[in-house]
């Protein structure tokens, strides 16, 4: 039996996948290639913009030109645009299976029965849909969902009505799973969360993220700890501390800024204002000079004059940042923003794209000769054959290829960048 399987968006729902074919492959089922032939074929969806609607929509569609060849296939349809487009996607064709955000952890077993469970609103779960694998397929670094949904509500966000309220793994069932991955091999892990910084407030018994980092740091095998995005306002001051002494986590900081303007922010409903985000960047710069630092930003949000883009660019200069992941204000519907007045165009919104992102292509350059200059150690999990060697993410967010290095796929290495070579560095390895 095969199963073939796409995923958009996030590392949540890439973690999801994982731990869905692995439930089919642990009974003996072969993934394969989602343009081959297959007996399942699985869409995980996205919602975040209108481009990943569009991807989900085309994966469905091909899923169901396969079917067309072959009608016993099972089509399956999950994540965060199924949970808001339940009925577009029933209109799309024959699909066997619309399962709810919540109940993922249950696709195998609901195939096994062939009992349809009910599609869930996401909003009226409390719980976390327990999902747990020991092995990553064919990755050698480990990452998995320790929390679920987001209690903010953001003018221009559709994926807290997809996702639902926080909610957040018991620490025992995360500990757990980390020894077993760390036995496997497994040197680094990445915490991922639609909101990460939101972990244990639901469960309000003072358990939170800092409290869960100490206890993996404790784990045997575990050399790199690895946050994803957290909100400026969730980078408390226990973190930081911890940050500060820690020397297992990742100098690798993801921080959503979103806008540069006081008033977008508050007109979207974000809780910081711009010196608030100046103040933390300039901050986890003291404690960690050679951090990487990277943010997410949305121009074009409603009101984004050409003067505050200036101001923007302005701002994205000044500060000590490395990378920008930029994208343009997608409408999604039933947001608030959709409705708001000074809608900017999407011409407007592209040219300002292309003029970040070339500011963040300098900023990652500046930031790779800031390493080399300063020979500053890298540490890495090696991954996969490249043609400049053997290639791994380095703990600072640069991809690092070892030409002379005898390690293999798992191993965890250290060395100084001596070279840059395109976006990535090349390592000198030291024992």
């Amino acid at each position: 039996m095969k199963i073939a399987a796409l995923t958009y968006g996030c590392k949540i729902n890439q973690y999801e996948t994982i731990c869905i074919i692995n439930d089919f492959v642990q009974n003996n089922w072969q993934q394969v290639k989602f343009n081959q032939e297959a007996d399942v074929y699985l869409i995980n969806t996205c919602t975040v913009t209108n481009r990943t609607d569009y991807k989900s929509r085309n994966a469905i569609r091909k899923a169901l030109s396969h079917k067309l060849k072959r009608p016993d296939s099972v089509i399956i349809v999950t994540g965060c645009y199924a949970q808001l487009n339940y009925q577009d996607i029933e209109k799309l064709g024959d699909i066997d299976y619309i399962i709810d955000n919540n109940h993922k952890n249950m696709i195998y077993d609901i195939l096994l029965s062939m009992k349809d469970p009910g599609f869930s609103d996401i909003n009226n779960e409390h719980n976390f849909a327990e999902q747990s694998t020991t092995s990553m397929l064919n990755r050698s670094r480990a990452f998995m969902k320790i929390q679920d949904g987001c209690d903010y509500n953001c003018a221009y966000c559709a994926v807290t009505h997809a996702r639902g309220p926080s909610r957040s793994r018991d620490p025992q069932n995360i500990l757990q799973q980390i020894r077993s991955l760390a036995n496997n091999g497994y040197k680094e892990v990445v915490l991922a969360g639609v909101n990460l910084g939101l972990y244990g407030y639901d469960k309000k018994d003072y358990y939170y993220l800092t409290e869960l980092i100490k206890d993996i740091e404790l784990i045997s095998g575990i050399e790199l700890i690895r946050l994803s995005s957290i909100e400026p306002q969730l980078f408390k001051d226990d973190l930081i501390n911890l940050i500060q002494s820690s020397d297992k986590i990742c100098p690798h900081f993801h921080i959503p800024l979103q806008s540069v303007s006081d008033k977008i922010l508050r007109n979207m409903g974000r809780k910081y204002s711009q010196d608030e985000f100046k103040k933390l960047i300039i901050k986890l710069n003291k404690i960690s000079p050679y951090a990487a630092i990277g943010i997410d930003i949305i121009v074009g949000l409603p009101g984004e004059t050409d003067e505050i883009f200036l101001e923007t660019m302005d701002f994205l200069k000044e500060l000590p940042l490395t990378y920008f992941h930029v994208f343009p204000y997608s409408r999604r519907p039933d947001t608030v923003a959709a409705d708001m007045p000074d809608q900017v165009h999407g011409t407007v919104s592209h040219q300002r794209v292309q003029l970040i992102t070339a500011l963040s292509v300098q900023k990652k350059a500046e930031y790779r000769q800031l390493l080399i200059d300063n020979k500053v150690i890298l540490k890495a999990v090696l991954e996969s054959e490249s043609v400049h060697g053997i290639s791994g993410l380095s703990d600072h967010y640069i991809r690092i290829h070892c030409a002379k290095c005898s390690g293999e796929a798992g191993d965890l290495v250290q060395g100084i960048p001596v070279s840059s070579i395109g976006e990535d560095l090349i390592l000198e390895v030291i024992n």
